[in-house]
Formats: C-alpha cells, structure tokens, sequence
C-alpha cells in the first residue's frame, strides 16, 4: 500500500480502493459486486499488480479446500517467518507448530479451525501463509472414464449399423441385377443367337460351387480406458462420450445428465474440479455430489495434485 501511495499514477486511487475493499476468500466477481466496481477494471487492476510483481492470482481461499506445506519452500527462512509471524498473530500457535498440522495427512482446512470464533482468523493466517508460499492448495484434477460396458454398447451398435448398411446394399444391387436381366430378356427378342454359342455359355453340369464358412475369430474383451481431453475428442472417442451421457441420464436422470455435459471441458487433467462451483455458480455441496455419482458410475477418476 505504502508502494502505491508514493507513485504517482492516474490509476493511483482506483487501485488503492481496490486494495481496500479485496480479499483473498473472494472471486473478483464476488469483489466485484460487493463493492461496486467493474469487473473490467478490477480484472486490469489485478493484472497490473501481477505484472509489477506485486501480486499473484490464486483461486479464492475456502476452509473446505485442501493446504499442505508447499513443496518449493525454503525452510531456511523459518526463523524469521517464525517472527513475522508471531507478531501478526501473537495469541496463536507458533508458525512450527501451524506448519506441522498441515504436514499430516491431506484433510479440509476447516478441521484445524477450533470453532466458528476463530474462522476469521484463521482465514487470514491462511492468506499470510499462502502470500508468503509456505503452503499451496492440493487440487483434485479428473478425466473421463470409458468403462467396459459403454465399449461393447458402442461396439454392438456399430455392427447393428453396418449389418443395415450392408443389407440396404444388398437391396439396391439386386433391384438393379432384376431390371438389367429384364432388360437383356426384351432385347433377346430381338437377336438371334446360336444354339452352339448358348449351349457353351451355359455352365458346365460337373462344376460344382463351395460354400466357405467363417472361421470364428475369438472376442477380445473390452478393457475401461481414459478419455484426455473430451474437447479433442476423435470419432470413436467422441461416440464414447454420447454414449455415457445417454447412460447417466437413464441411471442419473436429465439434471446429472445436463451437468454433466457442462463439466466435460473440466476433465482434462488441467482445469481443478475446485474451480466448478467458481466458474458455474454452483454450490459446492451440489458439485461434490455431482463427483461423487459421476464416480460410482465409474466414468469419471479423480488424481490429486499441488
């Protein structure tokens, strides 16, 4: 703040009243419309304090949402964070101790929060922490899942479709062989053959005509796979993807089967889930559950990743 207040800037005051009114549990569109000022602008503001490395762009902080000690910090620096932070929270535990629960096995932030008293602050020990990198956000990524059943529907389909093609086929050459014999019929009236040039054009009565039968082929079993990215989807793929979307809606119903195909883009492995509610407009219980159904299913997996 100090930094802004000694520049002298056209944008000076909007980006100080930015400043004021922002906060870390908070989208910009949240920020947006609790104080008034324009998404554009706060989008501009933002990526003006990004570019002068005064800020970065995290996801909005949640007490539902996953913390660990991040990776890439350098512990070298404890002593003196540990000062630091003594002094912003000093009727807290030591910052040793704050780090060590966020070490254990991975669970919401909200279960090192005491009580409903104590959310506020510990909220604003998460940014510290979160500002200064000593902990990142343990997201959930996910893709879809073409399982067995959904292979051998489409596999089954599919000759179901070249069986007609093929029948129709059939049809049309025999309808067109009937007219062309129909036609040489009318014009042998009119042509004098041989008998010697028949009778040796008629087929031999010793030449007999084999049937071959098809050598069965052993059926491979359909093994579940993984679809990248359902945006790049190719045809196969992409038959897969209607496929599972008719079977959530005749297990699920049509709501699943709607939010579901509003999620797909989500499921490539680089979009959080965590971001669904934010970007949506959902709330975070429905999206959980959303997960949750999509994966007893088994067309969706989950992987965790920092």
């Amino acid at each position: 703040m100090a930094d802004v207040n000694a520049t002298a800037s056209p944008i000076t005051g909007p980006l100080i009243h930015y400043l004021r009114v922002t906060t870390s549990n908070k989208s910009f569109l949240q920020i947006s419309q609790s104080s008034g000022i324009p998404l554009t602008d706060i989008q501009f503001l933002a990526s003006h304090l990004i570019y002068w490395r005064r800020a970065r762009a995290i996801p909005p902080l949640h007490q539902r949402d996953v913390y660990i000690v991040s990776p890439n910090v350098d512990m070298r620096n404890l002593a003196t964070a540990s000062q630091k932070f003594a002094k912003a929270f000093p009727a807290l535990p030591p910052l040793p101790k704050i780090l060590n629960l966020l070490s254990f096995t991975p669970r919401p932030y909200s279960v090192l929060i005491p009580s409903k008293d104590h959310k506020p602050t510990y909220m604003d020990i998460l940014a510290w922490l979160m500002r200064g990198g000593w902990v990142t956000q343990l997201r959930t990524f996910a893709w879809v899942r073409v399982p067995a059943h959904i292979k051998e529907a489409v596999a089954k389909e599919t000759a179901i479709n070249a069986s007609r093609g093929i029948k129709s086929s059939e049809t049309e050459s025999t309808h067109d062989i009937d007219t062309d014999t129909d036609t040489s019929s009318t014009r042998s009236t009119t042509l004098s053959v041989p008998r010697s040039q028949t009778s040796s054009n008629s087929p031999s009565p010793t030449s007999t005509s084999r049937a071959t039968l098809p050598i069965p082929q052993p059926k491979t079993p359909h093994t579940p796979s993984l679809i990248s990215d359902p945006r790049l989807a190719s045809a196969l793929p992409s038959r897969y993807l209607s496929a599972i979307s008719t079977h959530i809606v005749n297990i699920q119903g049509l709501e699943s089967q709607s939010a579901w195909d509003k999620c797909l883009k989500y499921f490539d492995g680089h979009h959080a889930i965590e971001t669904i509610p934010v970007r949506e407009g959902w709330k975070r219980k429905r999206v959980a559950d959303l997960i949750s159904g999509w994966e007893e299913l088994g067309v969706l997996v989950k992987g965790r990743h920092w």
